[in-house]
């Protein structure tokens, strides 16, 4: 069995990674948001946890946003028009 394993490209690694964190921000912001009484540190490992979660959103769609399905368009077809 020769199978060669085939390599994510950089957008499917920067996503995957950027998808992970926002996903443990979130779970950890939940866990935190659970306690009945937080401590100071606590509360501002919540609100660290929240902002992260918040921006790894905005970066997931941001990041959707940017993909192109089309095929890039060559120099010469911009000189064209």
């Amino acid at each position: 069995m020769n199978r060669q394993l085939k390599n994510p490209s950089i957008f499917q690694q920067i996503f995957f990674t950027v998808v992970t964190l926002t996903l443990l921000s979130g779970v950890g912001a939940i866990a935190l948001s659970t306690q009945s009484n937080l401590s100071s540190q606590q509360n501002r490992i919540f609100e660290i946890c929240n902002t992260t979660w918040n921006l790894g959103i905005g970066a997931i769609f941001g990041l959707l946003g940017s993909t192109e399905f089309s095929k890039p368009v060559e120099d010469n077809e911009v000189a064209k028009k």
